[in-house]
């Protein structure tokens, strides 16, 4: 109940400033758990477009999407979703609503599984289209929402100057 109770407090807080809202979601009972966040989420008035939850799986993918929101997946090296069931379900739901992210945290990480992951999709024979919509722009788009981030200037080529030192 008091999970719930900072949920929704964090939810309203969201809605009053515009945010975009990224849940994790839970370790144990992991579908039960994303449906009430969903739950809760749609009775607080959340866009759905605005809301992420990560840490998805097979098992929790259809839940997310079928309700409009966007579904992410955390790539770890040894544990939860890996590259190979990665490739799995890109090639049987395509890219709609679909963010694949890394982490460097608790456990054995590897911040780099993005592009690890986007190099066996394009191996394994997925569109570089959807590649790219996967591993950056859905990202990208949900995000940008919040108006913090500055698309253009982001898309640029940055210059480097490598005779100066830092």
């Amino acid at each position: 109940k008091a999970e719930e109770y900072a949920y929704q407090v964090q939810l309203k807080f969201a809605k009053d400033n515009d945010m975009v809202v990224m849940v994790h979601s839970p370790h144990r009972d992991k579908k039960a758990g994303i449906i009430r966040s969903l739950d809760v989420a749609e009775e607080m008035g959340i866009s759905m477009s605005k809301l992420v939850i990560d840490h998805n799986n097979e098992e929790t993918m259809d839940s997310v999407l079928d309700r409009g929101a966007w579904a992410a997946f955390t790539i770890y090296p040894n544990t939860k979703m890996g590259s190979e069931r990665m490739v799995e379900i890109v090639k049987r739901y395509g890219s709609e609503r679909i963010i694949v992210d890394s982490s460097a945290d608790w456990g054995v990480s590897d911040p780099l599984s993005v592009p690890k992951t986007a190099a066996l999709m394009l191996e394994r024979g997925v569109d570089p289209e959807i590649v790219r919509m996967t591993t950056w722009q859905n990202a990208l788009d949900v995000y940008a929402q919040s108006g913090q981030i500055d698309v253009e200037e982001l898309l640029t080529t940055p210059v480097v100057d490598q005779s100066k030192l830092f």
